[in-house]
């Protein structure tokens, strides 16, 4: 039976499978087009300026060269579509041409963490 108010109110929050925030935050996923791994020690190179446009909370680029930047950010002023935009526009920057011309922003659905 479906629960309703008075009658468990607010379970239906709980659900298994779903990614809930309480706090106007989203879990995203950045694919920036290419490896990072030789992209974080200087200045002015790819994670520098990818982070500079997502602006996350908190993230975490896994030692992969697959690209990703796994973040949390603020709901209340993010829009995935517009960062996607903005990442792609830098083109390839000139710090070791590294090229953010097919980078995406996913909204996440799911949480690990390890």
């Amino acid at each position: 039976m479906a629960q309703t108010k008075g009658n468990g109110s607010g379970v239906g929050e709980f659900v298994t499978g779903t990614l809930v925030s309480k706090a106007n935050l989203l879990a995203i996923l950045v694919d920036t087009g290419g490896d990072l791994q030789a992209e974080d020690d200087a200045y002015g190179e790819a994670v520098e300026r990818a982070l500079s446009i997502v602006q996350p909370l908190m993230y975490v680029i896994p030692t992969a060269a697959n690209g990703q930047i796994h973040a949390i950010v603020d709901g209340s002023q993010f829009d995935a579509t517009s960062v996607q935009k903005q990442l792609r526009g830098i083109g390839t920057q000139v710090a070791n041409s590294y090229s953010f011309a097919s980078a995406t922003v996913t909204l996440g659905t799911g949480l690990v963490v390890s």
